[in-house]
């Protein structure tokens, strides 16, 4: 008998290895599996999201424990929404702006309708700011919500980017997150308009920031706010607000240009529910007759 435990141990440990070293696109059923496993799980951490939202100081909607309440959430999800129309329209017009300023030809893409689905925050780690959080997956979202779509708070404010799609839920990483890749922006200064801003380039921190450098005659000041101007982002979501200058500080190894530092008004992994916006653009070649 102990003869034949020792061969049972030793065969767990040999296929325990083999699977360690295998490549992780051939493990990719694990993430499903973990997906079943979490779902009584779920339940409860959206309690607790829910608990922790309402004992937050930031202004936010509170789960609704009634029909009047839930009326009254939803007025002001229409509320949210409209007003994402309202900037997705200013974007626009700040995008003919760009557009006319760098001499670019009129854009060849038709634009659609974006996808908007608000999405309840079901996992995150509150002590990591990079860190992604999980969303619930919204039942009209089934097959509509895709790898790269964007992540919105307040239909002002770009917080993060999904990642992963699964039948269960959702994932998304900040905006801080290397992964996220650097973002083209630019720096409004005090109150001057948009023909005025400054390019930047923000690449993140890994801490929960972003780090940019600009020429040191742009007179960019601590407060100036930060938009983006990404043509890797949906045309709707150009100008919206990601953050504001912190800090100035001088390069040494480039006298010409200052380094700033940008935290984001708005952090993912602090909010109860996001919006999630689909592509609202549609390729010519997509186009059937």
């Amino acid at each position: 008998m102990r003869i034949r435990s020792r061969h049972v141990l030793s065969f767990v440990l040999a296929v325990t290895l083999v699977v360690a070293v295998l490549p992780t696109r051939w493990l990719s059923w694990t993430a499903d599996a973990a997906d079943i496993v979490r779902i009584p799980v779920v339940p409860l951490a959206s309690i607790g999201n829910r608990l922790a939202a309402s004992l937050r100081p930031m202004r936010v909607l509170r789960s609704p424990a009634g029909t009047d309440d839930i009326l009254e959430v939803e007025g002001q999800r229409d509320r949210l929404e409209r007003l994402l129309r309202s900037e997705q329209m200013r974007s626009a017009e700040l995008e003919e702006q760009l557009r006319h300023l760098q001499g670019l030809p009129a854009s060849t893409r038709l634009v659609a309708p974006p996808l908007l689905l608000q999405s309840e925050v079901t996992g995150r780690r509150p002590d990591h700011p990079v860190s992604g959080v999980e969303l619930q997956l919204p039942l009209e979202a089934v097959d509509r919500v895709r790898i790269g779509d964007a992540i919105t708070w307040d239909g002002r404010w770009l917080v993060g980017r999904i990642t992963r799609v699964s039948d269960f839920r959702l994932s998304a990483l900040p905006l801080t997150h290397p992964d996220i890749g650097p973002l083209r922006t630019l720096v409004l200064r005090g109150e001057d308009g948009i023909d005025t801003a400054v390019p930047a380039l923000l690449r993140q921190d890994g801490r929960g920031e972003f780090i940019t450098e600009v020429d040191r005659r742009a007179g960019i000041s601590i407060g100036d706010r930060i938009i983006l101007s990404d043509r890797g982002w949906p045309a709707s979501l150009q100008a919206f607000q990601i953050g504001r200058v912190v800090e100035l500080s001088d390069v040494d190894e480039a006298p010409l240009r200052r380094r700033l530092r940008v935290e984001p008004e708005v952090h993912l992994h602090e909010l109860p529910w996001v919006v999630i916006v689909g592509r609202d653009t549609i390729e010519p070649s997509e186009v059937h007759p």
